[in-house]
């Protein structure tokens, strides 16, 4: 196949004028940093992509560019450069680095970027206008339905993130087969003048590289084996066998002075502090998202929601919403008009030692007293934080989801702001339904959230009321104090990978508390363990059991006075395979088993765990 090189168009300024520099000031002030806004706005037009019925494929990679990859960029795609400065200092800094960071964020089973690629020569009756809302227009209204909002606006994140304001889009549009593949990249900067003859020609900043029109000079993607030809040289992830959906890469990735394993860590952060709903185990099928977060080609592990402090409480609560029934679910209403407004459901727990994605300047707080806000769309706009509980060991979550209602879910959707991160009312018409009902929501939750903290009127009178609790809780915290090994919630690596050799005889190692749950049954303790294979995966049997505990040491009880803990279940993290009992089959498999254990009545409790081998 022949190669062949792309074009640069710059934008010059209608005779009726255009947006110039205010491009990238679109997104307004958003409340958080630029990698959270970046993540949140990528991944809210990802949801918008999907296809009804089934939820996306997402993946976001960091890495540096090979040196041909980089040879490819500079002398393929960016062999020419804008006339105007800064844009074409930075551009050409870019192009000479010697190690290039992206960030490529990446789609698959979505609609991709399909319809017409000129915003000036569009077919009657066009319906589908994806391409030229991303890549042309700026502002263009989304009709998704529950839709995260305005086209345009959330595109500017992507650009910001470079440090040469420059992105790389490849696009497999549905229904439009291998030769419908379209590849084009964008700048978009400072405007400038050049002097063309006797009349100084203004320019708008923006530049796109692509294959020029032989009318205009406007250029286009390039397409099919071409388009297929070039990702490929860059590393993109490939599209056969119609997988579609568009691939972004942010060249020279703005890390912020933050090492690159450190970024990929606030990435997964970034996603589960913001899309944890659809996340969950038990997402429902059009809305989950299977995210898959790379760093130099390694993937990092991302935990489910459920299983990970404080996100296990938000989505305790996220369940009892959706189903409408839980341990404390309340409707929220406005009276005048009489109107549902939406589902706030909260769940308290104890406050347990947290698992460190992100050292320091997490985003999980500790403790967590926090209400998720989201539409029926299932994206976390933003929490209202509460009043922590009386009792410092224990903590709650709350989950509000607005009504499906069109006018109850419009005026939410309505008050939001570019950045899709709070419930702005003053954002709607005066004296609107809709600001009523937005008020009105805002003020009831505020109130809930409050009053969280509040003793309740029993409490008041009782102040042994949660005496149990607290004791309960108070032992499992010396418990943790006298454990050995990583702590909770960290995980050891596996020996056996990488330089580290496997252990003579299969392992376990000393099972880590990781969370309190309630059952039928009372309290249930659940405890993690990181089975390690020998050589010749010999371990055929995980055993536990759980033992009553007293400040770090096992109570003893030799006349059997005490009710012993029993171990409920062990579950395999990876594979989800469940068994009842103390006993789980290995049959040579090795990784990170859950072992629960029931607590008995005003005791604490702690779990061993033992490999045993085949008969």
């Amino acid at each position: 196949m022949t190669k062949s090189n792309l074009t640069i168009y710059s934008e010059p300024f209608g005779s009726t004028g255009n947006i110039g520099d205010n491009f990238l000031r679109l997104l307004g002030a958003p409340t958080l940093d630029r990698l959270q806004t970046l993540i949140r706005e990528a991944v809210q037009n990802v949801a918008d992509a999907s296809i009804q019925g089934s939820g996306p494929e997402i993946e976001i990679r960091l890495r540096h560019l090979t040196a041909e990859q980089h040879r490819t960029l500079a002398s393929r795609i960016f062999r020419e450069l804008p006339h105007g400065s800064p844009s074409k200092d930075c551009l050409q800094d870019m192009r000479s680095r010697e190690r290039l960071l992206v960030m490529e964020i990446c789609d698959f089973g979505t609609i991709g970027l399909g319809g017409p690629t000129r915003a000036d020569r569009m077919p009657a009756e066009t319906e589908v206008t994806d391409f030229i809302d991303f890549l042309r227009n700026v502002g263009t209204a989304r009709d998704t339905h529950q839709g995260a909002g305005t086209y345009g606006f959330g595109k500017v994140a992507l650009y910001t993130a470079s440090r040469c304001d420059t992105i790389i889009v490849d696009t497999l549009p549905r229904g439009s087969g291998p030769e419908g593949r379209r590849l084009i990249a964008c700048h978009a900067g400072n405007s400038y003048s050049k002097n063309e003859g006797n009349v100084m020609r203004r320019f708008t900043g923006r530049h796109w590289w692509g294959v020029a029109d032989t009318d205009d000079g406007i250029v286009d993607p390039v397409t099919g084996d071409v388009a297929s030809q070039i990702a490929a040289e860059l590393g993109l992830p490939t599209r056969d066998g119609g997988r579609t959906g568009t691939s972004i890469m942010i060249l020279d990735f703005d890390s912020g002075g933050e090492g690159i394993d450190v970024l990929g860590a606030r990435v997964v952060e970034s996603l589960l502090w913001h899309f944890w709903p659809r996340m969950m185990r038990d997402a429902p099928t059009e809305k989950r998202f299977n995210c898959r977060v790379e760093v130099e080609g390694s993937a990092i592990s991302i935990p489910f929601p459920d299983d990970i402090a404080p996100l296990h409480l938000f989505s305790k609560a996220m369940q009892a919403a959706r189903r409408g029934t839980g341990n404390d679910v309340r409707p929220i209403s406005s009276r005048r008009p009489k109107q549902r407004l939406g589902t706030l459901a909260i769940e308290r727990g104890l406050r347990v030692p947290r698992r460190k994605l992100v050292e320091p300047d997490s985003l999980f707080p500790d403790p967590v007293n926090h209400i998720a806000l989201m539409r029926p769309v299932e994206l976390v706009v933003k929490y209202i934080e509460g009043q922590p509980l009386p009792d410092e060991r224990v903590e709650w979550a709350g989950v509000f989801v607005a009504s499906d209602k069109e006018q109850v879910e419009r005026a939410f959707a309505d008050s939001e702001p570019p950045a899709h991160d709070n419930w702005v009312p003053d954002y709607l018409p005066k004296s609107s339904w809709a600001k009523r009902y937005v008020n009105v929501a805002l003020r009831k939750l505020k109130s809930a959230a409050l009053e969280m903290g509040l003793p309740s009127q029993a409490q008041a009178g009782d102040p042994h009321a949660h005496a149990p609790l607290a004791r309960l809780a108070g032992r499992l915290g010396s418990i943790l104090e006298g454990v050995e090994g990583d702590g909770a919630g960290r995980r050891r690596r596996t020996p056996g990978g990488g330089r580290n050799p496997r252990p003579r005889r299969a392992t376990a190692t000393q099972p880590n508390f990781e969370r309190l749950e309630t059952s039928r049954d009372g309290p249930v303790a659940v405890f993690s363990t990181r089975v390690v294979q020998d050589s010749g995966r010999t371990g055929a049997v995980l055993s536990a059991r759980g033992e009553v505990a007293v400040e770090g040491t096992t109570l003893r009880d030799p006349d059997g006075a005490i009710v012993q803990p029993i171990v409920l279940s062990i579950r395999s993290v990876e594979s989800g395979r469940s068994e009842r009992g103390g006993e789980v089959e290995l049959s040579g498999d090795d990784g990170i088993f859950e072992i629960r254990v029931r607590v008995p009545e005003n005791c604490a409790v702690r779990a061993s765990a033992k490999v045993l081998p085949g008969t």
